[in-house]
């Protein structure tokens, strides 16, 4: 027994040594993780900083040319810019109905018969009559250069139909050739003779000339002749007297002109045509407006509508040297409006975002060079706090906006908003890492670590909180909303992203240091407020609430007028206002009428 209780007692001996030694290893590795801080997300973000911030902008550089820059524009039209959009923008109205609506159901149904797309070239004509011949043939030469094919429509060249007092003229002249060789094919027909048909309308090809065809009548007797057969009501759509403004500044000298002056051409345009079988239509909207200007550039080029009076015959009717016409013709309507609103819109966002940009830059610069606490500008300082809050966010708005064009993820104008907010969130979770980086004590690494672990949680949660705002958007029945609802939501991921991978490398290599200062009186005094009145601080706002809620909502206009929201400087919008206000007409309507 004796040697037994020894060697019990050694083996205890043994195992307290080991348990002490065990212990005593725990609480070295337990004090060693508390010294380093452990090993957490934040070693993994701040591990290697010149390596991850280079990744970052290497993702940069990659979406930047999907980002829309590049894309050629007004004052940028370099010889490397995108002729193309780099985004997949839908300036169709119809986008703007509420999905599932009475009306978006009631036009989709007439849009599988006819056409809701409208151009219309405005035509103006000062000294002339627009009826007279050589008017109406310079009318008639941009309607077949648009509608090569009139029967077709649309498969050949995107163009249904062209409604003008020039094609009412041309219908109503072939009416006789077109009436004859209809009931010349019924006889033959029903004799089954069908080199009858044949021999009638060759009979009719060669007699053009006195049976009438598809053209504008040499003679102005023959014009006036089928114009005075139309009815008023039906004139007042095509042709208009709008009165005389002699000297351009926008007064008339006369009511009346005693002729009619202005004249519209209506052309019904064909939608998502696709020829090559590719499931993809061949032609877009833009690039159809792109022709139909071409075309009446081209005509005004050949026939002289503009030249001096000088050095152009006056009578419009002769044939004697070069035609002075003092023509013009303006391509506007519907489709051209949506698209001039929509270009216009991605030109002045990249002229207005830019201007952003240096404003945040000097209020950053302004706000943490000390300038406000000391009196004094530490100008290193302030450029960090820029490098640091704002290549960050800088980096997500280009990131966000490639993404968007690199996945052709279709989109409506609305969604040049996505930049501006993007921007003010991003650089206001920068500011937080940084100044928390700033407050805190220790190494680099500790008070960046301190910074992630402290407030790098309260950024999550407000990028967390701001995401399910905007995919909130994404419920309702409207595109646009929910196109920006998206947009914003991945938006927040991509600021979030670049904020937690840049801001704290950025800090680390710069070694971003702010001396503490106490806040400037005013804003000491700006915070005491709330906290010393709350509860007058909280009747205030909520007065205001109730007053917002309850008085000021009523009066928010919803009445948009489309024309007053477009830029005013481009031809389309000022030319659609004009024919709206001298034709009484603007955007078609459509009276759906069906029977048993």
């Amino acid at each position: 027994m004796t040697g037994a209780d020894g060697a019990l007692s050694r083996f205890k001996t043994l195992g307290t040594i080991a348990k002490n030694k065990l212990s005593n290893g725990l609480e070295t590795i337990k004090k060693s993780g508390n010294s380093s801080g452990g090993f957490d997300s934040s070693d993994l973000i701040i591990r290697a900083p010149i390596v991850t911030v280079i990744i970052c902008l290497l993702a940069t550089g990659f979406f930047l040319g999907h980002s829309g820059i590049n894309d050629c524009r007004d004052g940028y039209q370099p010889s490397w810019c995108y002729e193309e959009s780099a985004m997949n923008v839908n300036g169709d109205l119809e986008v703007y109905l509420p999905q599932g609506s009475s009306v978006s159901q009631d036009l989709f149904r007439v849009e599988e018969i006819w056409t809701t797309n409208v151009m219309i070239i405005y035509v103006e004509s000062e000294d002339y009559n627009i009826t007279t011949v050589r008017i109406l043939e310079e009318m008639d030469k941009v309607e077949r250069g648009l509608n090569t094919v009139r029967d077709d429509n649309g498969l050949n060249d995107d163009i249904i139909y062209a409604l003008s007092i020039s094609t009412v003229v041309k219908e109503v002249n072939s009416s006789a050739g077109r009436v004859i060789s209809s009931f010349g094919s019924g006889i033959a027909t029903a004799i089954g003779n069908e080199d009858l048909a044949e021999s009638i309308n060759a009979t009719l090809s060669q007699n053009e000339d006195f049976v009438g065809n598809y053209d504008i009548p040499d003679e102005q007797q023959r014009i006036d002749q089928i114009l005075d057969e139309m009815p008023q009501n039906a004139l007042d759509k095509l042709v208009r007297d709008v009165g005389r403004d002699y000297n351009n500044d926008g007064i008339k000298e006369a009511e009346k002109a005693g002729y009619w002056n202005r004249a519209v051409i209506i052309i019904g345009v064909a939608d998502g045509i696709d020829r090559d079988g590719d499931g993809k239509p061949d032609s877009t909207v833009a690039e159809l407006i792109e022709r139909t200007q071409g075309i009446i550039t081209t005509v005004a080029a050949e026939n002289n509508w503009n030249s001096d009076e000088s050095d152009c015959v006056q009578d419009a009717n002769s044939t004697d040297g070069e035609r002075c016409l003092n023509l013009k013709m303006t391509l506007t309507g519907p489709v051209p409006l949506t698209n001039a609103v929509t270009e216009e819109s991605f030109k002045l966002f990249w002229k207005v975002f830019p201007i952003g940009c240096v404003m945040v830059v000097l209020s950053l610069f302004f706000f943490h060079c000390d300038l406000l606490q000391t009196g004094r500008i530490r100008f290193v300082q302030g450029v960090k706090v820029v490098i640091i809050s704002g290549l960050p966010t800088l980096c997500s708005v280009f990131i966000t906006m490639g993404i968007i064009g690199f996945t052709n993820y279709e989109v409506t104008m609305t969604v040049i908003i996505v930049g501006p907010i993007v921007l003010a969130l991003g650089v206001s979770y920068g500011l937080h890492i940084t100044n928390s980086y700033a407050e805190n004590k220790g190494t680099p690494r500790e008070k960046i670590k301190k910074a992630l672990d402290s407030t790098g949680r309260a950024v999550l949660l407000s990028a967390i909180t701001t995401i399910i705002g905007f995919i909130s958007l994404t419920f309702t029945p409207m595109a646009p909303i929910q196109t920006v609802g998206w947009c914003l939501a991945m938006g927040i991921i991509v600021v979030y992203l670049m904020t937690m991978l840049m801001v704290p490398n950025l800090t680390m290599i710069l070694d971003l240091k702010k001396p503490s200062h106490p806040p400037p009186r005013i804003f000491s005094t700006g915070v005491g407020i709330p906290t010393k009145w709350s509860k007058i601080t909280l009747t205030v706002f909520l007065v205001f609430v109730l007053i917002s809620a309850g008085v000021s909502r009523t009066n928010v206009e919803e009445n948009i007028d489309l024309l007053e929201m477009a830029p005013q400087d481009v031809d389309a919008v000022q030319k659609l206002g004009t024919y709206s206000d001298e034709f009484d007409g603007g955007q078609p309507g459509f009276l759906l009428i069906e029977t048993d």
